[in-house]
């Protein structure tokens, strides 16, 4: 009986609605108003670490050179790098912080998308 009411709701209008509102929201996000002294200065630490190792250019200004920025960081597997990337994420504002984790620059398989699981020994 529970699958036929997950079932049911799945296709609903309204729910179908939320998600693409969530979706939408996540894309018109401006990143630049939202970010704190620190966690400009831990972007520009990352910036500099991409152009200097990997000759990385951004094409763009603003939020989407954010964007692009931090979906080239997420693919590299370099221990400085993921601590500035993690420093950013860190020092951001929690509005940055919903919108990467919500977002599809991490992907689903980096450490800061995973859910915090405490083993017991």
């Amino acid at each position: 009986m529970l699958k036929q009411i997950w079932r049911k709701t799945l296709g609903h209008p309204s729910l179908t609605a939320i998600i693409t509102d969530k979706r939408e929201k996540s894309v018109d996000l401006h990143l630049l108003p939202h970010l704190t002294h620190t966690g400009e200065f831990h972007l520009d630490r990352l910036t500099s670490l991409l152009t200097s190792r990997y000759g990385m250019e951004l094409d763009q200004r603003g939020d989407e050179a954010i964007r692009q920025l931090i979906q080239y960081a997420v693919r590299i597997q370099d221990k400085d790098v993921q601590r500035e990337l993690l420093l950013f994420y860190l020092n951001c504002s929690p509005v940055i912080q919903d919108y990467l984790r919500s977002a599809e620059i991490f992907g689903g398989y980096h450490f800061l998308t995973q859910p915090l699981s405490h083993k017991k020994d």
